[in-house]
């Protein structure tokens, strides 16, 4: 969590309702205020230059329930205090009181009643600032982030990072432990997501991760999260941590649902392999965005081509396959190469047939068709050999890169 995301919802709010606002936490303290300043009265700007509400302020606050307040409340005005009207927000995240969400009277038109309307529009960024107020009030707060980035960085196979990781009690002894990498609402879109919806997946992220005691570390960031995780007594730690992980993501999007992809190294026994872990659990949650064949969470020994192709290419190919680039050609709608891909991955005719939906002389068809479109058997062995490979790896050039 970043106060840059807590200051960007700030004056997202301030922008749509032309009005300034501020934010305290509940010590009285400012944590923040919009750029948008409307008419700033003589209280605001008393409380911008201390940054944190003068005891006069507070009194009035506190004289008409506010401390105590968990739905919005108008706070008069006050000549004395060279104070405006006021509505107070509080921030409530799972019941909690976080900080309250002042909007200032602007001009002589104020209508608390208005405003109030116009704030039931915003409930999403509320609730996201809500949370972020919840997250940056946890006491190991900086605990957590210097750890996560000592994981991160130990990930990527810094030697200080390894140091460090090597005194953490919970690291000891490795037994049946994985690295996880999961990608949430497809990565490849992290672009097209707001500021707010990034929040939100954050503080999701990390809220899900903190109730799992398989847990050992973890860290998290816009394009993906990394897992070391225990499994234990027969307890598939992975998959129910994946679900949570889905659940989160789709409570953080306001209910709408989001594909979660993961992938799970092989068993991590020796914390000098972490790197060699954590770029197995990249490739197979990446395989498994492409390949809707191998699941949402594949294991590293589940991902088939995909293992040699990743660790081979050291940058995307310039040249397709020739063969390739003429059946792609003569097939418009990639039903042809999705034939022959199935075909391919499967183990007899008939499986195939079932997979496609169709009788096996249709599946005979399309083979002819693949072949005049070639020029060549499609099922000779280098043939075959070459154009399965360069199937994959152009399903692997779709990957999301981290």
């Amino acid at each position: 969590m970043a106060t840059s995301d807590i200051q960007d919802i700030v004056d997202e709010i301030a922008t749509t309702l032309g009005k300034g606002i501020s934010v305290d936490d509940l010590s009285g303290r400012l944590v923040t205020y919009s750029v948008q300043q409307g008419r700033a009265d003589e209280a605001r700007i008393r409380t911008l230059l201390t940054r944190s509400v003068p005891a006069d302020i507070r009194a009035w606050q506190d004289r008409h329930g506010i401390p105590a307040a968990t739905k919005p409340v108008e706070l008069p005005p006050n000549a004395d205090l060279g104070m405006r009207a006021r509505l107070c927000v509080p921030l409530m995240h799972h019941g909690v009181k976080t900080g309250i969400l002042w909007i200032l009277q602007s001009d002589d038109t104020w209508s608390a009643p208005a405003v109030l309307g116009q704030v039931a529009q915003l409930s999403e960024q509320i609730n996201t600032l809500a949370a972020l107020q919840y997250d940056k009030a946890d006491p190991q707060l900086e605990e957590r982030r210097n750890r996560e980035a000592i994981f991160r960085h130990g990930c990527q196979a810094d030697p200080a990072a390894f140091e460090d990781l090597r005194t953490w009690p919970a690291l000891y002894a490795l037994d049946t432990v994985h690295v996880l990498v999961f990608l949430p609402t497809a990565a490849h879109d992290t672009a097209r997501r707001s500021d707010i919806e990034t929040a939100q997946l954050r503080v999701a992220l990390h809220q899900t991760l903190a109730a799992h005691s398989h847990v050992l570390a973890s860290s998290v960031q816009d394009t993906h999260t990394t897992v070391l995780i225990r499994s234990s007594h027969g307890a598939d730690a992975p998959a129910q941590l994946h679900r949570d992980l889905s659940a989160a993501t789709t409570t953080a999007h306001t209910g709408t649902q989001h594909p979660v992809f993961a992938g799970v190294s092989s068993p991590l026994k020796n914390l000098d392999r972490l790197p060699d872990a954590y770029r197995q659990a990249v490739i197979a949650a990446q395989a498994a965005t492409v390949d809707p064949e191998i699941g949402p969470l594949p294991d590293w020994d589940d991902i088939g081509p995909y293992r040699f192709i990743a660790r081979n290419l050291s940058r995307d190919p310039i040249h397709q396959s020739e063969l390739y680039r003429q059946l792609a050609a003569a097939d418009p709608t990639g039903e042809l190469l999705h034939t022959l891909e199935v075909y391919y991955d499967s183990a007899s005719v008939n499986q195939v047939a079932q997979r496609l939906h169709l009788h096996r002389t249709s599946l005979y068809y399309r083979l002819g068709r693949i072949k005049d479109a070639i020029g060549t058997d499609p099922l000779d062995g280098p043939t075959r050999l070459e154009l399965h490979l360069a199937i994959k790896t152009a399903r692997w050039m779709r990957r999301p890169r981290i």
